[in-house]
């Protein structure tokens, strides 16, 4: 790859850390380049204050940082850093002031907000928790950033779907003419169900070019999003590509966890509407009983960054697996979900698209989630199985193996552990399918690409 001059890139990191480890394989070969700078930009201070800073993600994105990270504060104020560590730092917020913030939020926008009293008393908590971020980032030193130094970006990288809904005017106004390269902020199935995952941009997208993950995406991009056939390039999954997974095997933790030598790797995600707290604790029994009670094989857990101590899903995990087993039969990690699947058995999710980065190294998934008698998600609109049952779109497409019930859930253990290579095969073959590409080199291109077009 080879630039005419030095190139000045921003990755706009949002809705949350997860981004980052989408993007960050690019990151690297354009950091390869030598003549590209590249800032991380975060414009909502959750993403960096959930991801723990002992993560192999966040050391791997520590690494690739080349210029400066711009993060914005609970108070309202970007800052500016030159290392990811110092801007986690640098967002000020403690246990109680998430608590009045999301309380007051509840009142502003949740359904006590009918209520015109209890909204105005959630705007005056608002005030209060942007003054006491205000005060702590003070104290703090942290370095104000100035605006005018995007003025020369030439090249933003972001997600697709939530570009548009950056809320400060300030930020928008700097970055809309610059030139956008995108790919979705997470590994999903969008074009499963186009018609109900379609949203239009608040802006043009002409200007806006595509790096898809499946050549199935090709005609969701143009229907949703307006973008142009010639902007939309079938790419792969460039995390999955061979030396970018090697790099993440040969990563060095800065705390070395103590893993079992053979596992299952359970795939953590936040309670929701259709896996609420009471629902994912049973599932979370129902999995201690089958893998470790009558297999006698351990867990390795993974949290979700949003399954926070001090939300709705709590000590979740240790009252389903039992404080008592920890370190016996289960164990919490922040390895990287590459490194993790390479070590497992096989893994168990509630629904995520980790499911894929297991597929792409073949290794199994279980998806353990019952959607019966949900309204929302049990009707005549839900994608349903063989058996007829309402399922989500990995199920859907046989890229997970599907359990909706304990009985379930030991029929695939049992099937995984009893014929590991004729369960794994069809799926393997699903991802091959939807995703995989006749090379192995998916970021690279994607890096030549934006290069080649920032120098038009």
């Amino acid at each position: 790859m080879k630039t005419k001059s030095i190139k000045h890139v921003l990755l706009l990191c949002t809705p949350g850390f997860g981004l980052v480890d989408i993007w960050l394989p690019v990151v690297r070969k354009l950091k390869e380049e030598g003549n590209v700078k590249i800032d991380f930009l975060f414009p909502e201070p959750s993403a960096l204050r959930l991801e723990n800073r002992n993560s192999d993600l966040f050391k791997l994105a520590e690494k690739f940082t080349t210029n400066k990270v711009i993060y914005k504060g609970y108070s309202g104020r970007f800052f500016v850093a030159s290392t990811l560590a110092e801007a986690s730092i640098g967002v000020k917020h403690s246990k109680i002031d998430a608590k009045i913030l999301t309380f007051s939020y509840r009142l502003i926008k949740g359904r006590l907000s009918r209520y015109f009293i209890l909204k105005v008393v959630g705007e005056y908590l608002l005030v209060v928790s942007k003054y006491i971020a205000y005060v702590k980032e003070n104290i703090g030193n942290n370095k104000l950033f100035d605006f005018n130094l995007l003025n020369n970006v030439d090249a933003i990288l972001q997600n697709v779907v939530t570009v548009h809904k950056i809320t400060d005017k300030k930020l928008r106004s700097k970055i809309k003419e610059v030139p956008r390269f995108s790919m979705l902020g997470n590994l999903s199935l969008s074009w499963v169900r186009a018609d109900i995952n379609c949203r239009q941009p608040a802006t043009k997208s002409s200007d806006v070019t595509v790096y898809s993950m499946s050549h199935l995406e090709l005609n969701w991009y143009k229907k949703c999003f307006k973008i142009l056939e010639k902007n939309i390039v079938h790419v792969g999954i460039p995390r999955h590509d061979n030396d970018w997974l090697e790099l993440i095997y040969n990563q060095t933790h800065s705390i070395e966890e103590e893993l079992f030598d053979s596992f299952v790797f359970l795939i953590g995600s936040p309670s929701t509407p259709y896996n609420t707290v009471e629902r994912k604790k049973k599932a979370l029994k129902d999995i201690y009983n089958v893998v470790c009670v009558k297999h006698k094989l351990k867990i390795v857990v993974k949290k979700h960054p949003k399954e926070s101590l001090d939300g709705i899903d709590g000590h979740i995990y240790t009252e389903a697996l039992g404080l008592e087993n920890y370190g016996k039969n289960w164990v919490y990690s922040d390895r990287h979900p590459s490194m993790l699947g390479k070590k497992a058995i096989f893994s168990i999710s509630f629904y995520s698209g980790v499911v894929l980065d297991m597929l792409a190294i073949n290794k199994p998934s279980i998806e353990y989630l019952n959607l019966e008698g949900l309204p929302l998600y049990d009707n005549s609109n839900s994608l349903r199985d063989a058996h007829g049952k309402p399922v989500f779109e990995f199920a859907y497409t046989k890229l997970v193996l599907n359990a909706s019930s304990k009985l379930d859930l030991e029929k695939h253990v049992e099937s995984i552990l009893s014929q590991y290579e004729a369960t794994v095969l069809p799926l393997r073959s699903k991802y091959e399918d939807y995703f995989t590409t006749s090379y192995d080199n998916a970021s690279e291109i994607v890096a030549n690409d934006i290069l080649k077009r920032i120098d038009n």
